[in-house]
């Protein structure tokens, strides 16, 4: 998957540590294509269209939604000509935003709070044209359905109490509603009649089940996709061909596992369906993109990582959301550090079978080794490596063989490497001139650079200890000054007490009420920022 182009914004609010939440796109009448990116305080809107005719992206900022209230949940669904959007803190209510006027501008065609001052998600069945609003303030133990026959003034319908409660996300197609009920699983209802939904079936008992997050239906209404968030549990099809009978064998699941072997506890967040492939954001990993056509032979096609510089699964951080229906098949996505990111996935054209690529570090030295089963015609593969997982330069070529039907293995040695992170990838080059990348393969150089490498567990429920893993050289550990601040960056402790395990410190970390707090780290060497959820 190749990076078209990206923006990001250093001044924008953070809240939780997190500037960046959900995304959407948009088509106008003239095929002009727009990313519509949920920020802290509202809605950025971006012209994305591919403007040379060479599929070259151009995120342009064209206007800006404020949303009155600082939020870090936002979720954003367009009909005809309006962009809905909502947010879990404050007390913005339903935003109704004209597109009609882009790429000139937006506006703010209504704000409706007479529903609802929350919400967490909505979705919209264009269809029967109705919004459903799940997680709101009022009815959180069900669904609000509001009417969009006048897209510029939404109006409630109806307002039930469902079984299993609290619906955390929803998908709705055929007067269907796929709800997604967090620890209480999957229910599924009919909404055929809006006043009076009935229970259609649920799914309460799975393997790998977790807090059930979000989930989308295929074309043909057979397989459903859903993403449990809690580490370290895979996503699942779901054969909801019978409704009275939904099931997920263990065959049918499947997650990401870039970090794999040495972290293995990933954790999605969304997942899209288009055609035969499901589009995931994923916490850490990114955009992943798997090949759902077999459900018992799912495999990986694509991936980018908006988030290259992690080495494990610790916390929530990277990719939210992920857009992969533009007609242009650009697809965008949101990190929620790193901004908007205009993505495609290309297909190989360079006739060679790649079957291992791999590396590892001696002494000072990082080595590359790699395998092909077969090459036709190939010139030689450029060795390029990045120190932050986007910015590439070639350091070396290897000769490749050309033509050959036996596997031959190939070295290269990077003998000056980046200290700390270092990214590498294969260019693999054709004797045509064609090219393809290779996936990426991530080597650390370590020193005694005052990094500290991760805190764990970062989500806590009271008074215990924590373990910082550092690379802090000894003599600096004593000077070390590590203090506790709250959400807006205040400190609440004037010095966090720890107990010195050679290359892991124990953290005492007090009593402290529900909320998200930040450890700060500081030496003569280092600084860092580390986040701690309490959760009662």
């Amino acid at each position: 998957m190749n990076l078209l182009d990206r923006w990001d914004d250093d001044s924008l609010p953070l809240r939780y540590g997190a500037a960046y939440s959900d995304i959407w796109g948009y088509v106008d009448p003239s095929g002009n294509e727009y990313a519509l990116v949920a920020t802290i305080q509202g809605i950025h809107i971006f012209d994305v269209s591919n403007n040379d005719g060479m599929g070259t992206a151009y995120p342009v900022l064209i206007d800006f939604i404020q949303g009155g209230s600082n939020s870090l949940w936002r979720d954003i669904k367009t009909y005809q000509n309006y962009a809905y959007a909502v947010a879990d803190e404050g007390g913005e209510g339903l935003l109704v935003i004209d597109l009609s006027n882009l790429p000139a501008s937006a506006s703010l065609a209504a704000q409706v709070q007479t529903s609802f001052t929350r919400s967490h998600n909505i979705f919209i069945d264009e269809a029967a044209a109705r919004l459903y609003a799940v997680g709101t303030n009022t009815h959180s133990q069900g669904i609000i359905v509001m009417d969009l026959s006048n897209p510029a003034n939404p109006v409630e319908i109806s307002d039930v109490n469902l079984p299993a409660g609290y619906v955390h996300d929803v998908f709705v197609r055929g007067d269907t509603a796929y709800c997604s009920h967090g620890s209480d699983g999957l229910y599924v209802y009919d909404y055929s009649v809006a006043t009076s939904p009935t229970l259609l079936g649920s799914l309460t008992s799975y393997p790998e089940s977790g807090y059930n997050h979000s989930s989308w239906l295929n074309a043909d209404g057979t397989q459903l996709v859903f993403a449990d968030e809690t580490h370290g549990k895979a996503l699942k099809i779901a054969d909801v061909s019978n409704l009275g009978a939904i099931s997920v064998s263990t065959s049918n699941l499947f997650e990401s596992t870039l970090e794999a072997p040495a972290a293995t506890n990933s954790i999605a967040h969304n997942p899209f369906i288009k055609g035969d492939s499901v589009y995931i954001s994923y916490y850490h990993d990114g955009v992943q993109v798997f090949n759902i056509e077999d459900p018992d032979n799912v495999f990986n096609v694509a991936y980018f990582d908006t988030e290259p510089n992690n080495t494990n699964y610790a916390g929530f951080e990277g990719c939210w959301g992920v857009y992969p229906f533009l007609p242009s098949g650009n697809i965008i996505a949101s990190d929620q550090l790193r901004g908007l990111f205009v993505l495609e996935v290309t297909s190989s054209s360079v006739p060679v079978e790649l079957t291992d690529l791999q590396g590892h570090t001696d002494n000072s030295d990082n080595i590359l080794h790699w395998q092909t089963a077969t090459e036709s015609n190939t010139a030689y593969f450029e060795i390029q490596r990045s120190q932050d997982g986007e910015t590439f330069e070639s350091i070396g070529k290897v000769q490749a063989a050309g033509e050959s039907n036996i596997r031959k293995d190939y070295q290269f040695t990077d003998e000056n490497p980046f200290m700390g992170n270092n990214y590498y990838r294969l260019k693999i080059m054709d004797l045509d001139g064609s090219f393809e990348y290779t996936q990426l393969v991530h080597l650390l150089q370590r020193a005694y650079t005052g990094d500290v490498i991760r805190l764990y567990p970062n989500i806590i429920s009271g008074a215990r200890q924590v373990v910082l893993d550092h690379d802090i050289a000894p003599d600096q550990k004593t000077k070390l000054k590590i203090r506790l601040l709250n959400s807006n960056g205040q400190p609440i402790f004037g010095s966090i007490s720890f107990s010195d395990l050679g290359q892991s410190l124990y953290l005492n970390i007090p009593d402290l009420s529900s909320g998200i707090y930040f450890l700060e780290i500081k030496g003569p060497q280092t600084a860092s920022i580390q986040r701690i959820t309490v959760s009662k």
